[in-house]
């Protein structure tokens, strides 16, 4: 079958742009950050102690070498209702939208990738703040790249990191016997 010129001049056209790829995930990394003990503590770690004010996840996304992509969505699920999502709820221009249910927070923007292709944002976590199970999902030009499933736990059921004790000194080094 023959098909008309002006068809296969678009048909032409579309097989010689090829298909749009996607972006590819080539690393990711979830951690949490708090300080602790004097120390500023950067775990790659599930488990977030709800420490208001101290406390934040973070996620790393590594795209692979191509067109930097023109959108990313990140959406944030919490396990129950927020109360209070503060200015998030109410400032039009920071991209982020929060659901009529208040358990989901999504933020679009445009991700500007460092020079190895990586790209990131963090959450702290802030007074009210639900403990449960939450989740981040990652999609960059409507494709899912990743999700990330974490706890948020209190204080006292986190398990914190062994305090680093300083070495012993020699007892003859001043003299106390």
């Amino acid at each position: 079958m023959r098909l008309p010129i002006s068809t296969s001049a678009m048909l032409l056209a579309l097989l010689a742009t090829g298909p749009s790829l996607a972006a590819e995930m080539i690393d990711s990394v979830f951690q949490v950050t708090f300080r602790y003990a004097g120390e500023d503590e950067v775990l790659n770690d599930t488990v977030v102690p709800l420490l208001p004010g101290n406390a934040c996840y973070n996620w790393h996304v590594r795209l692979a070498e191509g067109a930097a992509p023109k959108t990313a969505t990140e959406t944030l699920s919490l396990p129950m209702p927020l109360e209070d999502w503060g200015t998030l709820a109410t400032d039009p221009d920071d991209g982020i939208d929060i659901s009529a249910d208040a358990k989901v927070a999504t933020r679009t923007f445009m991700p500007e990738l460092d020079g190895e292709g990586w790209f990131s944002h963090s959450w702290c976590v802030a007074p009210g703040d639900p403990v449960g199970t939450h989740s981040i999902a990652i999609a960059v030009d409507g494709d899912k790249l990743v999700t990330y499933d974490f706890q948020v736990v209190l204080p006292e059921d986190y398990y914190w990191p062994s305090i680093v004790q300083p070495t012993p000194r020699e007892r003859s080094v001043d003299h106390s016997w």
